[in-house]
Parts: structure tokens; C-alpha cells; sequence
């Protein structure tokens, strides 16, 4: 044995590991079975396994202080990865401001812990992290964070190479503010391409200027065509009497003007209805088609999914595109019932296609991971074919206990509506024949029961016998209906 005081000598206990022991006493152990932790939870981060590479790194980590090794210099760069890699794994692959404020604690001590052990590159990593947390987490939502400030932490970014960079830009998504910017400039430069998310797309819609009164007009009744002919016919009979009367100076004079009297109020009463008949025409056309209309709903639809997918915060793909979704985007659309400010603005018809449309939509876009449903809904205003408001919520499976479609009596609100637009449509068509909406007895209604009693409901079709030609003029509402009910279904089965 050496003299050196720094010399150590390497023998075997007998649980397998490694003892390091120096003259001066102090004996440590780094067994292999501790950093087996280590790798284990590696390879879980690289594959994914958020939560088991959670439960790996705090194993190593729980083992490794028990055989003290954060007194022994060749493990500090282990212990300082671990706890970054706990912190990042602890994500899960999700925005900062997606987890709780417990969470972050945790995530946050761990960082400061990594930091803490003072090697040089993990250290870069953990600033970088923590700036993350700071800007997405806090500031996103104006709430003051403890220093250093995220500002100075993201200067790290510019000392990150491709393999320290890897593992930020792999397993952080979706995060907001300047260090997520300045960090996916960096993987720019180092060519890592695959790292910086691509930038929402707006979904490309046709804005027609004219579309509000086009929406409008749809809903007005095109009233029972009429001719200027009678009306003319009668005050040219009538002149005519008058002019005879002159001519005749007699007796019959005075019938004819008579005659050129009713003659000419007959008429006039036929000119001024002919008139009225031209305003309400004016207002009622030219109508957009069926077909133009389903397109803007189809435009508007893709649009707030878009935009639903930004603010669930979700990949809104499939796993096997990359994303977050076991299931394509879901949509599902209705006529709300009316009700507060839109009880006096809501319009419903029935189309040639026999299909419901709308100028108020019910929307609700349905986002199905493995374990949640989080949802989107609005009322969506047609003329403009912007949500009006807007409602975020998310679910677990097994907190919904019913999903269906059912004929259902008509409701109240919405054969008050109906009453509404018949009285409308008999002023427009002067009592010709037309069908009565407030005869229509029954509604179809799409439900999602949750377990506390709450229900998500949409009218979806109106009709005598209910079927594909009575629902919404949106053909993807049975197909939701099929998937959420499978979901529900295999996820109540295994737990």
C-alpha cells in the first residue's frame, strides 16, 4: 500500500460491490447495482417510460446517498444526471405549465440539486431546464419566480452541444416564451432540424366578406314569388275609366268612375304589396347553397381544432405520427339550446338535403389520449365563424359513465324557438303552404354523463322518425360517438 493519502485500494464485499477505502479511514461503496438504476432509467427517458424512468432515477439517486456517494469524485457527474434526468422525466413529455404545482417542486429541486453538484455541463442542462420551467410555468401566468432569473439561465443554451442539446429538445414540447425560442434556434444551428417543432399552420379558410349576410339571407324564407303584372293591369284600368268618363260627359261617366276608383285602390294595395314583396326578396336572396354552406362549417371546424389543439396543449396526431392521440381529432356538432344573449338571434332550417343547419353552433372537439379526454367547447357564431365562448375540460375514463344518442321529447327552448321561426316564415311566404318546425316532436341529443352527475349535451337532429336525414348537416357526429364509446368502453374493462 502506498503512502500517498489519495491512493485507494479496490477490494470486493461480499454483497458484489465495489469498496473504495484510502489510509485514511473512510471506506465508500458504488455498487454496480446502483448504477444499474442509473442506465435502467436512461434507457426508459430514451424510450419514453416517463414514469419508470422517474422511478429509476430516484431509486439510483435513494441508493446512492445510502452508500454515500456524493462524497466520492467519480460519481458526481452521475448523481448531477440523475437528478436532471429526474426533472426532465418528470414532464413527461408535456409542457412546464401542464403540471401541478406540487410537480414543480419537485422538478424544480431536482434541478437545483444537479446544479448543485457543479459539473460543468450538466449544469448548462439544468439551467436550461430550469429557464424552461421559469418561462412556461411562471411567467406564463404572471406569477413571480424564485432567482436566478430565466433570462440568465438561458444564457447556457449557447454552451449546449447536439448531444447535451438531444435530450431538451427530445422530451420538452410545447413550451412558451424566449428560452423555448432561443433553444430551438440553437438546435437550428447544430442541423438538429427534428427538434424544433414546426409552427401552427393556420387552417386555410375562404374569408368571404359578404359571409355574414350571406348566413343571414340563408335563414330568411324566400317568400312566394309575385308579379308587378295585376297591380298594373288594375291602375291602367283604372286611368283608362278615367279617361273615358271624360270623353263620355254623360250618364256612364259616373259608373266608370267609380270603376276607376276601386280599380285604382285594388291596385295600388297590389303595387305596395309587390313592393314589400321585393324587399323581403332582397333580404332573402340570393341564399349560399346547401354545399356553401357545409363548406364554411367544414373550414370552421378544421379551424377550431387547430386552435383547440394549442390550447388543450396537446400533439394533436396519433402516437404513431408522434403525437398525443390514440385517436384522430374528434368533432361534434349540435344546435345549442337557446338560451342568455342567443335566444333572440338563434336561427335553424332544414335544407333541401333535409340536414339541420344553423347560424349558432354547438361545438365540442374531443381529444383522446390513453388514460384522458380533455374537451374543447364553443358556441360557434356562423356569421363570422368565430367561437363566441369557450370551455376547456379534461376527463379519465373512468369518470364517464354514459355516453349516447337518444330520441328525446322536443325540448321547451327549442320548440319555442321553432314557434318563433314559423311565425317568421308565414309572414314571409303570406300564409302559402310551408312546413311548421313547431311540430317537429322530437330531438336526437348526444350525452357524456360524468360520475358527479355533470352532462355534456348537444341537440344533434330534429325529426319525426330520427335518422341520418333529420341530424346536423355534420356527418361525423355518429362516428364520434362510435370511438368515444370504445375508449370508454376498453378502459372501464381493464381497470
Amino acid at each position: 500500500m502506498t503512502n500517498d493519502p489519495h491512493s485507494r485500494q479496490s477490494v470486493h464485499n461480499k454483497d458484489g460491490g465495489s469498496v473504495f477505502a484510502n489510509q485514511g479511514g473512510n471506506q465508500t461503496i458504488y455498487m454496480e447495482s446502483v448504477k444499474d438504476h442509473l442506465q435502467n432509467g436512461l434507457m426508459a427517458l430514451k424510450g419514453r417510460l416517463y414514469a419508470k424512468a422517474v422511478n429509476e432515477f430516484e431509486e439510483f439517486l435513494s441508493d446512492a446517498r445510502k452508500v454515500g456517494a456524493q462524497k466520492m469524485p467519480e460519481a458526481q457527474r452521475d448523481l448531477a444526471t440523475g437528478h436532471f434526468c429526474a426533472a426532465l422525466a418528470m414532464l413527461d413529455g408535456r409542457p412546464p405549465s401542464d403540471r401541478s404545482p406540487e410537480q414543480i417542486d419537485r422538478i424544480e429541486s431536482h434541478i437545483e440539486q444537479a446544479i448543485g453538484y457543479g459539473d460543468v455541463v450538466v449544469t448548462h442542462q439544468a439551467n436550461v431546464l430550469w429557464a424552461l420551467v421559469k418561462d412556461d410555468y411562471y411567467a406564463a401566468i404572471g406569477m413571480p419566480a424564485k432567482p436566478p432569473p430565466a433570462d440568465v439561465l438561458a444564457g447556457s443554451i449557447g454552451e449546449l452541444q447536439p448531444t447535451q442539446l438531444e435530450p431538451l429538445a427530445t422530451h420538452v414540447k410545447r413550451a412558451q416564451g424566449r428560452t423555448w425560442k432561443l433553444l430551438q434556434a440553437r438546435a437550428g444551428e447544430l442541423g438538429m432540424v427534428a427538434a424544433a417543432e414546426p409552427e401552427h399552420v393556420p387552417v386555410a379558410r375562404d374569408f368571404d366578406p359578404a359571409r355574414g349576410e350571406a348566413v343571414r339571407r340563408y335563414f330568411v324564407r324566400t317568400p312566394r314569388q309575385r308579379s308587378a303584372a295585376p297591380g298594373a293591369i288594375a291602375l291602367g284600368a283604372a286611368a283608362l275609366s278615367v279617361i273615358l268618363a271624360a270623353v263620355a260627359h254623360n250618364a256612364a261617366s259616373l259608373v266608370l268612375l267609380v270603376i276607376a276608383y276601386f280599380a285604382a285602390k285594388w291596385g295600388w294595395q297590389k303595387v305596395k304589396q309587390y313592393r314589400a314583396y321585393l324587399l323581403r326578396y332582397a333580404a332573402a336572396e340570393p341564399k349560399p347553397s346547401d354545399t356553401q354552406m357545409d363548406t364554411w362549417l367544414q373550414q370552421d371546424i378544421a379551424a377550431l381544432e387547430a386552435k383547440a389543439s394549442r390550447q388543450v396543449r396537446l400533439v394533436a396526431t396519433t402516437k404513431h405520427e408522434g403525437g398525443d392521440l390514440v385517436y384522430p381529432i374528434q368533432a361534434v356538432v349540435g344546435v345549442p339550446s337557446p338560451s342568455g344573449t342567443i335566444v333572440d338571434s338563434l336561427r335553424v332550417r332544414r335544407g333541401g338535403d333535409h340536414r339541420w343547419r344553423a347560424n349558432h353552433y354547438d361545438v365540442l372537439i374531443l381529444f383522446l389520449t390513453n388514460d384522458l379526454i380533455s374537451l374543447y367547447r364553443c358556441a360557434l357564431d356562423f356569421h363570422t365563424g368565430e367561437p363566441v365562448y369557450e370551455q376547456i375540460t379534461e376527463w379519465h375514463y373512468r369518470d364517464i359513465v354514459g355516453v349516447s344518442t337518444d330520441r328525446v321529447a322536443m325540448p321547451a327552448s327549442i320548440t319555442a324557438l321553432f314557434r318563433k321561426v314559423d311565425e317568421l316564415f308565414e309572414h314571409d311566404v303570406d300564409g302559402g303552404e310551408y312546413e311548421k318546425y313547431a311540430d317537429i316532436p322530437y330531438a336526437q341529443k348526444f350525452t357524456i354523463s360524468i360520475v358527479n352527475g355533470e352532462r355534456v349535451e348537444l341537440n344533434t337532429g330534429f325529426g319525426e322518425t330520427l335518422g341520418a336525414d333529420n341530424e346536423i348537416a355534420w356527418r361525423d357526429n355518429e362516428r364520434a360517438l362510435a370511438i368515444i364509446k370504445k375508449m370508454v368502453r376498453a378502459r372501464h374493462t381493464s381497470a
